[in-house]
């Protein structure tokens, strides 16, 4: 449910903020398989799946991509700097320096899969 909802909240900040090409990347293959497919979901987080599956026509071109967890480090740094402040928060050019070699493994991650 929380990767779900998580995905929600990405792809209407995305589409608030007039993004047209995204590729939302997420480490619960439940999830995106879930996005992908298009059979009708009837798990408990369909009302979420049919919403993002709803926002699809908004955007130029909208992927959902399954990362495994050790690729997406970055990710759980930011989250847990986000627990230290009351309500969301979003960073968008650069991150905080806890963060900053979790990104830089994540990104060497993507190279040696290439």
């Amino acid at each position: 449910m929380a990767e779900a909802r998580a995905c929600f909240q990405t792809v209407t900040m995305e589409e608030e903020m007039g993004f047209q090409d995204i590729c939302v990347e997420g480490d619960a293959l439940t999830v995106i398989r879930k996005l992908i497919s298009v059979v009708e979901d009837r798990s408990c987080i369909r009302n979420l799946i049919q919403e993002i599956k709803g926002r699809i026509s908004k955007f130029r071109s909208l992927q959902f991509k399954y990362v495994p967890r050790e690729a997406n480090k970055a990710v759980h740094g930011l989250a847990l700097e986000g627990q230290k402040y009351e309500g969301p928060r979003y960073w968008m050019e650069e991150v905080p320096r806890t963060v900053e070699g979790l990104v830089n493994h994540d990104r060497s991650y993507d190279d040696d899969e290439r």
